[in-house]
């Protein structure tokens, strides 16, 4: 049984200053189970000074290791340890598709940071058992500006998302463009007037090179401008859903009625929908003000549509004095026989 040592990246935000090592550890906790077949190894987050890092034993390969954890939201440096004096480095491969400026370069109001959001998808991806090879696919019905779908996509993941807010959409596929022509990356950005294919607002797919890009059949990106709950979208069917849902204090909860909702109506709404956007075994991995909408309605409301709560801690965090945020992970359990 070998110790590591995982560094943490020391992180700005207020928000995740104080939080960070814990969300750290849960992360790591649920790949050391679901993807390293690690469930029961013991996580400690440790501060030293001005960093932080975590603790761990893992037996099994360390290139697979490395490989995992190279990809978690805040990882900075791993290390073996042979003594508390003695760390030996380890190498860690950076295996994003794209640069992570996709990611960092947009800044709005409301946007949600991109370390809780590649968390999140980090953890979708570890608790998908959907075992769909080739066809990993991500759904996004509340994707705003696209911070999830743009990890998707460095991740190599086909992704859909959808919003109610046109502007947003508008301004991600100018985004998208600009990036794209920066970059020099060769693409294709294809936008339907709202009247056109079933409220579709924009197709794009990228690559790193022309030989690439002609390989591509479907977009890497499709996003809708539709509500949430529309049941008449043809979003198709995914391995994983990840959203960060709306707080319902300064960004009330959205759907096709005029007056604003609450969270837990919109979970209501919104979820009937899921179990024909997900294939059995897929994961949904939702982020949520618990002032809103406590654990044991959130995973009420979940379950009665088919999904499954799969056993996390240690992501609740405050975000201000009226958000405390967590997130709920889940599967979907196949359907019960007639």
């Amino acid at each position: 049984m070998t110790t590591y040592r995982l560094y943490l990246e020391t992180d700005l935000n207020r928000v995740f200053a104080a939080s960070l090592p814990s969300i750290a550890a849960a992360e790591l906790r649920v790949i050391l189970e679901h993807r390293l077949g690690s469930p029961d190894t013991d996580v400690a987050a440790v501060d030293e000074g001005r960093t932080s890092y975590l603790r761990f034993r893992f037996s099994g390969d360390s290139m697979t290791l490395r490989e995992h954890v190279g990809a978690l939201a805040a990882t900075a440096a791993l290390f073996v340890e042979h003594s508390p004096t003695m760390l030996e480095p380890l190498v860690l491969a950076d295996t994003l598709g794209f640069g992570t400026d996709l990611v960092t370069i947009q800044r709005y109001k409301g946007k949600t940071n991109e370390r809780l959001t590649r968390m999140m998808l980090n953890v979708a991806r570890a608790t998908d058992s959907s075992r769909a090879p080739d066809d990993h696919s991500l759904l996004d019905p509340m994707c705003g500006r696209g911070t999830t779908l743009n990890w998707a996509l460095l991740y190599g993941l086909r992704s859909t998302g959808a919003d109610l807010d046109r502007h947003a959409l508008d301004e991600y596929a100018t985004f998208l463009q600009q990036w794209a022509q920066g970059h020099r990356f060769p693409h294709r950005m294809q936008r339907y007037k709202k009247h056109h294919s079933d409220s579709r607002h924009f197709d794009f797919t990228v690559a790193a090179d022309r030989a690439a890009l002609d390989l591509k059949t479907v977009p890497d990106i499709r996003t809708f401008h539709a509500p949430a709950d529309n049941r008449s979208l043809p979003t198709g069917r995914h391995s994983m859903i990840v959203s960060d849902l709306p707080y319902g204090i300064q960004h009330r909860a959205r759907s096709g009625s005029a007056s604003p909702t609450t969270v837990g109506e919109l979970v209501a709404n919104v979820a009937t929908r899921w179990p024909s956007q997900l294939r059995t075994g897929g994961s949904v991995v939702l982020s949520w003000n618990t002032r809103s909408l406590s654990r044991p309605e959130l995973v009420e409301l979940l379950d009665e549509v088919g999904l499954t709560e799969v056993a996390t801690a240690g992501f609740e965090h405050q975000v201000d004095r009226t958000i405390t945020r967590d997130v709920i992970v889940t599967r979907r359990r196949a359907p019960s026989s007639p």
